[in-house]
């Protein structure tokens, strides 16, 4: 009986956080968009507590796994799609034909994205990487991008390019093959080194004192980490091949 209750205690939290995915979305419907905005940061919480709960409290399961895929798919894919919709991309009228507008094609890109991210996530195997930008974090990437933009009151209907462009540059760095760290088994496995432990107090610290902007700013900064280290690997395996192959031509001599 209670080997149950604490299986029961990740899939509450995987709960709590499809119904934010989808009260964000009526209260995008009903352009109340800061409080969707704010329910996918709740949603991104609860996310990232239940998969951590289960390996803590040692229930992981199959059902769990499945369970949240599908939230995932309502709270980071849905939701986040309507949300950007509503908030600028029904603007870009440019149309297709008489019946489908630009702003609905980039909507649907963004979740077509999500969808294929989660299903090569549920084929991979087990890693401490990712492969492409996890969906929570494009997710929150939208969700602080709306909240930093309504407090300094930009319009976004004036930069859509803008906006455009890096609504399709998450999508792409969703279905991309760039490794992003995972962070699953940190701190869990082995005992947390000093230096780390003061910077996990730092960032704490820090995200007290502005927790939007410092969170924006943690986001953008994970979202090109995958990018910038496929560049910093492709330039050492290049600069090896250059070495190695100057050697063979000493040789040779």
């Amino acid at each position: 009986m209670i080997r149950n209750k604490i299986y029961l205690i990740p899939n509450l939290l995987t709960t709590g956080s499809v119904l934010c995915g989808f009260v964000s979305i009526i209260y995008s419907f009903n352009d109340s968009l800061v409080i969707a905005a704010n329910l996918l940061l709740v949603a991104f919480v609860l996310d990232g507590l239940d998969g951590r709960v289960a390996r803590m409290t040692k229930t992981t399961s199959d059902f769990g796994a499945q369970y949240d895929s599908l939230s995932d798919a309502v709270s980071f894919g849905v939701a986040p799609s309507v949300l950007l919709y509503q908030w600028f991309l029904k603007d870009v009228n440019f149309l297709i034909n008489s019946w489908l507008e630009l702003g609905v094609i980039i909507a649907s890109l963004y979740l077509v994205s999500v969808l294929l991210r989660l299903a090569r996530f549920n084929s991979a195997k087990s890693s401490d990487f990712f492969i492409g930008l996890p969906c929570p974090l494009g997710a929150i990437f939208v969700s602080l991008s709306f909240i930093i933009s309504s407090k300094f009151e930009v319009d976004a209907t004036l930069y859509k390019e803008i906006f455009v462009f890096l609504t399709v540059l998450v999508s792409f760095l969703m279905i991309s093959k760039f490794s992003y760290f995972s962070f699953k088994n940190f701190g869990s496995n082995e005992k947390i080194k000093f230096y780390w432990l003061f910077f996990v107090i730092f960032l704490l610290v820090i995200t007290l004192i502005n927790p939007i902007m410092v969170l924006f700013v943690l986001a953008t900064i994970y979202s090109l980490s995958g990018p910038t280290m496929h560049v910093i690997r492709q330039f050492k395996k290049r600069k090896t091949i250059h070495l190695d192959k100057n050697r063979d031509d000493y040789g040779k001599w």
